[in-house]
């Protein structure tokens, strides 16, 4: 794990292989699958133009998964991927040692056409000192040049300016690698999503990890059920940051980070 946590401070990111099974990465899928087939057609419409990145028209993208099935949990908290967040979500810290927590749950597979993404940050903070938050990216299929493999831009982590739109970086390289592995990167780093050329399937789940004082994509108070949260772990609850939410009031707590998680709001996925 050393040398990982190496290449990743050297170079932002860094590719573990061969995580999961074949099977396991199947099983995976069908859960993606199934869940995008119920729950697409009842997204929020995104407001934005052709060919941005919240144009999902060409792609097959899930969201919040903690409120669908508790197997992704496996993935969540694997050992392997905390083990280097342990490392480079503290760095700089007190002590090396305050909260991260899993801030973005979706997972996105583009489909035959998708011209690929522009290259962007997820960090909307270029050239930090320290990684504000760090991208897990789970390979649940295959990764090759046609089918839509997320480019990357070494080193373009300690950068202080955003990518120019419409423009490749002749620096940039591609991340192939059998189903199975994950991509951790400092989302800092200058990617995006390829062209996807092919009909075949390339499901990503996509998870962001950030700092304890940076907001979530979405709420998790507000969109967690009651029978999720009560399968959850102490540690499962402290992961997605049940414990990070604001006080409500003086009298209630002073600091922002509590002593133990919180309930969710009720909340029921249809």
């Amino acid at each position: 794990m050393k040398a990982y946590i190496e290449h990743f401070l050297n170079h932002g990111y860094v590719l573990l292989p061969n995580i999961l099974t074949a099977e396991e990465c199947k099983h995976f899928r069908a859960l993606l699958e199934a869940n995008y087939q119920k729950y697409a057609p009842q997204y929020a419409n995104a407001s934005s133009t052709a060919g941005t990145l919240s144009d999902k028209s060409t792609e097959k993208v899930v969201f919040n998964l903690h409120n669908k099935s508790m197997d992704w949990f496996r993935l969540f908290e694997h050992p392997d991927v905390l083990a280097l967040l342990d490392v480079v979500l503290k760095q700089g810290s007190y002590n090396n040692n305050e909260p991260y927590y899993l801030n973005n749950i979706s997972a996105r597979c583009p489909l035959k056409g998708n011209p690929g993404q522009q290259l962007h940050v997820d960090s909307a903070l270029p050239g930090v000192n320290y990684c504000l938050k760090a991208n897990a990216v789970w390979l649940l299929d295959d990764f090759t040049p046609s089918n839509g493999a997320t480019r990357l831009v070494p080193g373009s982590h300690t950068w202080t300016e955003f990518p120019e739109n419409g423009k490749q970086h002749p620096n940039e390289i591609l991340i192939t690698g059998q189903q199975g592995g994950v991509l951790i990167f400092n989302a800092n780093m200058w990617h995006g999503g390829g062209a996807n050329m092919t009909d075949v399937s390339r499901w990503a789940l996509l998870l962001g990890y950030a700092r304890w004082f940076i907001k979530p994509s979405f709420d998790f108070m507000q969109n967690t059920p009651e029978h999720i949260y009560n399968r959850m772990s102490d540690a499962q609850r402290r992961l997605l940051g049940f414990h990070l939410v604001p006080p409500k009031d003086e009298f209630t707590r002073l600091r922002r980070i509590g002593n133990t998680p919180e309930w969710p709001a009720p909340y029921e996925l249809s």
